[in-house]
Order: C-alpha cells, then sequence, then structure tokens
C-alpha cells in the first residue's frame, strides 16, 4: 500500500520523466491488484461471492463450461491450455514492448485503454465479487491439476498478476486484456494483428476449458476492453499524455 501511494505521489508531481508515466501507470494496476486480493478473497470465502452459473446457464441453455471440459478434456489440452492461460502477463508486457518499438504514438491509448479496463474491473470486483465456475462446483478447476500451475505459484508474487484472486470472474481480465492487445497489435501490423487474434482465442477457450471462466465473464471482459478502446478511439483521447501536460500548466 506504501509503495502504491509513493508512486502514485512520484507520477503525480513529475518526479519522472514523462515517457516513462505508462509504465508507471502498467506497474500501479499490478500494484492495486495486490491491494484489493485479500479483501476480496475474503469477502467472497465468507459465501459474500456471486455465482453466474443461473445466468450463464439459461444464456446457453446448458452448462457451457462444464460441456467444454467434458468434449476436449486430455493431458495434453489441459497443458497447453494452462500454459496459455498463464501467459496472460508475458503476452500483455510483449504487446507493450512492440507497441513501445513500432507504433509509438498508439502507446498512450493502448495502456489508458489498459488503465481504463482494469480500474473498471477493479471496481466491479469490489461491489460484485463472482465465484469461478470450479467454485461452484459446476465445472473443475482443471488448471490447478497442471504442472503449469506449479511453475506459477513458485513465481509469487507474480502470480497474483496472473490470477489476481478467486473471486473476480467477471469480468474475464484474461479476455479483456487479450482482446485489446489483438486491437492495438493490429495497429502495427497484419502479422503481429493476426498473432494478437490467435492468442485471444487461444485465451478464451482457455479460460473456459479449465473451468476459470463462465462464457458470460468472457463477453463481460469483452466489454470491458472494448469500449475503452472505443473511447480513446473516438475521443482521441491520449489520457496519460493529456494528464501529464495539464500537470505542467502554470495556475
Amino acid at each position: 500500500m506504501f509503495f502504491l501511494i509513493a508512486m502514485s505521489s512520484v507520477g503525480g508531481l513529475g518526479v519522472v520523466r514523462p515517457w516513462t508515466r505508462p509504465w508507471l501507470a502498467l506497474v500501479m494496476i499490478g500494484l492495486s491488484f495486490q491491494v484489493i486480493s485479500g479483501p476480496i478473497d475474503a469477502l467472497g470465502n465468507s459465501g459474500g461471492a456471486l455465482s453466474l452459473f443461473d445466468l450463464d446457464d439459461r444464456l446457453w441453455g446448458f452448462n457451457l463450461t462444464g460441456r467444454a471440459q467434458d468434449a476436449f478434456f486430455s493431458a495434453p489440452i489441459t497443458e497447453a491450455a494452462s500454459l496459455a492461460y498463464a501467459a496472460l502477463l508475458p503476452f500483455v508486457l510483449a504487446t507493450s514492448i512492440a507497441i513501445w518499438r513500432y507504433r509509438r504514438g498508439n502507446f498512450a491509448r493502448f495502456v489508458t485503454s489498459i488503465v481504463l479496463t482494469s480500474y473498471g474491473a477493479l471496481l466491479t470486483f469490489v461491489l460484485m465479487p463472482t465465484a469461478p465456475p470450479w467454485f461452484s462446483g459446476v465445472a473443475s478447476n482443471l488448471f490447478q491439476t497442471s504442472g503449469m500451475a506449479a511453475a506459477v505459484n513458485f513465481l509469487t508474487p507474480l502470480s497474483s498478476l496472473v490470477v489476481p484472486n478467486y473471486f473476480a470472474a467477471f469480468p474475464s481480465l484474461h479476455a479483456a486484456y487479450t482482446i485489446t492487445c489483438c486491437y492495438f497489435l493490429s495497429k502495427v501490423n497484419h502479422k503481429l494483428g493476426l498473432f494478437g487474434a490467435l492468442m485471444a482465442g487461444v485465451t478464451l477457450f482457455s479460460t473456459l476449458y479449465l473451468g476459470q471462466h463462465y462464457a458470460i465473464d468472457l463477453i463481460g471482459g469483452a466489454a470491458y476492453s472494448l469500449i475503452p478502446c472505443l473511447i480513446v478511439e473516438k475521443l482521441g483521447w491520449e489520457g496519460l499524455e493529456s494528464g501529464a501536460a495539464t500537470l505542467k500548466r502554470p495556475f
């Protein structure tokens, strides 16, 4: 908490160079997840987490997450899906570097989109903690049975950036972040856009198959991703850059 406050103060006071502010914002997102993970988990474990199974079941007419596990279950698929699920943080970082390197003019918009998505989701997690399918007993937690789970847990506390907490199922940030990355990678070049689309598709399937999310969580993640992208594109909003410029203006 002290580190989060210090970084906010340093960034706001303009102590750091302007070009570092977007990167600082990405670090602050991770710290924010760390801050809220304990309270949300405590609320969920005390029975305060909402299950969206009934809503998802009515939407499709059957248990889509459980059906996906039954249809595709195998050890190789589980390991591959777990690898894709755990690759979220490296994928976001790699996307950030690619945009910074090749389309720096879009970097502030990319980070602003990520920031809006993240804090919109964080607010939702606090106001409405939601349980994943495996917690509700309608699917198995295949991620925890895979070899990747041990590898991810070994990287604690970085693992909390991959799976922030158990009761933050809606919206799916795996879906939101990969869709945002796909959108901005398509602005770098066609090949990276195709890679981003492939990564998004694999991640969406993996989160569903592993029992971490309902399909409605993925739809929510898409909405939490695309609305900020639309805002920064249609309004031409360079949120972080304009905020920095405002702080420099004399009173």
